[in-house]
């Protein structure tokens, strides 16, 4: 079967598990990085750009801001860091043009997979009037009332007036900026991120809820956790490894009435690599899906003491060093599922016995590229509706090139490889399947933000409801 063929019945698969996410939501800022906003800064402002530029974190003045633009321009990278609030009358004032949306992986993922019609719960420690009335109203807040759960409309989970704000920096493929005497070209479409941080944005559930959890974790089906990079909670965690041992039990009591409950956990960087190792060798084991891209994984095996696996990707990425990276990272924390998603492909290595065939998951992985493609043509969550056309569209080339190259270089490794492997995308192996995917590819996207929260989700949300089906 071709996978054009493929692809046309991918579009077609249903999301109806329950779905649940949480901790992080934020309103995003979302701005158009265009030369001219460069050349009006720096006009009045010409002392910003330095010969030398450096940068710190956080981002706490205009000269590290317009350092990181240059930087992150002339390579074409994503960035997140921590950003000054007071920094935010400044991009006011010379990014007049922006608008708002819904950000942070809980609250893109649960927009998402509410505009696809999944029952779907969400939970963040701070939900304001701002904040609750960019989610689908579809979406039900979990609350304790008489010591029992009971799940409200999210309007009506309002619980405070702040509001945590991202700025986000996107720019297009191929245009030329000027830092003064210096021009950078940009390779291709990305985004910066920049987010105010307030220690009333706890990544945990609150104390009053640790009761219901159980009943909670029973009421759903998969759930996305994300926010952990946040670390300890000021007042409830002295420390990292506090703020790990109250997640890991918040969990399990998550699990305790659903041991069938399938958990993802989709990866933000932490500001610190000691940090981020603690984290991960204390949470990640836990789950049964973890989401990265290509960018991020370099960082993740390096933080582990993969050096040269992430050396690999940095001087020649390609399918291949992605996915000797992730099954790197599936021997060291034993996830049963590791997705990488990067520019035109998704690799993914999956742990044997899975409960769901590769190549059912190979279709749920195309159903996100549809969706992912519809929301880089259109922004915002998108509806089911909208998946459905994307069937026309052609896997990008990157993709399929990925795949020749994959199979005669596994080949020369010595690999089970079988004859049809670019027509599957699908390797088994020992004690795991390689799963390489071709995906959409959408030139100058609307937004660049929530690409990989989306299809993480859309790929797991998919998964998980083969999977219920197929046990009913």
């Amino acid at each position: 079967m071709s996978w054009m063929k493929y692809l046309q019945e991918a579009v077609q698969l249903p999301i109806n598990c329950r779905v649940f996410a949480a901790f992080n939501a934020n309103v995003d800022v979302i701005i158009k990085v265009t030369p001219y906003s460069i050349t009006r800064i720096l006009d009045e402002e010409p002392y910003l750009v330095h010969e030398n530029p450096v940068h710190g974190s956080p981002v706490t003045s205009p000269e590290a801001f317009i350092s990181l633009l240059r930087e992150c321009l002339s390579t074409g990278k994503s960035y997140y860091d921590v950003v000054d609030l007071e920094m935010s009358a400044w991009f006011e004032e010379y990014f007049p043009e922006r608008t708002e949306a819904m950000g942070g992986q809980a609250g893109i993922i649960a927009n998402q997979m509410a505009a696809f019609g999944a029952p779907t719960y969400v939970y963040n420690s701070v939900l304001s009037e701002q904040q609750a009335a960019i989610y689908n109203p579809q979406i039900r807040f979990p609350t304790k009332i008489n010591h029992k759960l009971h799940w409200v409309p999210i309007q009506a989970g309002v619980n405070d007036s702040w509001t945590k704000v991202n700025f986000i920096f996107e720019y297009p493929q191929g245009l030329t900026y000027a830092f003064g005497n210096h021009t950078v070209t940009t390779p291709r479409a990305n985004r910066i991120i920049l987010g105010t941080r307030s220690p009333k944005a706890a990544m945990a559930f609150s104390d009053d809820l640790v009761q219901i959890l159980p009943q909670l974790g029973a009421d759903v089906d998969c759930g996305f956790m994300a926010g952990y990079h946040h670390g300890p909670i000021v007042g409830r965690t002295s420390s990292l490894q506090e703020y790990i041992e109250l997640s890991i039990s918040q969990r399990d009591l998550l699990r305790s009435k659903n041991p069938n409950l399938r958990l993802h956990y989709e990866y933000v960087p932490t500001r610190n690599l000691a940090d981020e190792r603690e984290l991960l060798y204390g949470l990640l084991p836990g789950f049964e899906s973890f989401g990265i891209n290509e960018n991020e994984i370099r960082r993740v095996l390096t933080c582990c003491g993969y050096e040269q696996e992430a050396y690999e990707i940095s001087q020649y990425e390609r399918a291949m060093s992605l996915y000797l990276g992730a099954l790197a990272l599936f021997r060291e924390f034993r996830v049963p599922r590791i997705q990488v998603h990067n520019l035109g492909y998704y690799v993914l290595v999956l742990a044997k016995p899975y409960p769901v065939s590769p190549q059912d998951v190979r279709q749920t992985c195309l159903f996100a590229s549809a969706v992912n493609g519809a929301k880089a043509a259109r922004g915002g969550a998108v509806p089911k509706g909208d998946v459905l056309p994307m069937a026309a569209v052609d896997l990008s080339k990157i993709g399929r090139c990925q795949l020749v190259q994959s199979a005669q270089e596994a080949r020369k490794r010595g690999y089970p490889v079988s004859s049809d492997f670019e027509e599957t995308g699908i390797m088994e192996r020992d004690d795991h399947y390689l799963l390489l995917i071709p995906a959409h590819v959408v030139p100058n996207p609307v937004s660049t933000v929530g690409m990989g929260d989306t299809i993480s989700s859309s790929a797991f949300a998919a998964e998980v409801s083969k999977l219920l089906s197929s046990s009913n």
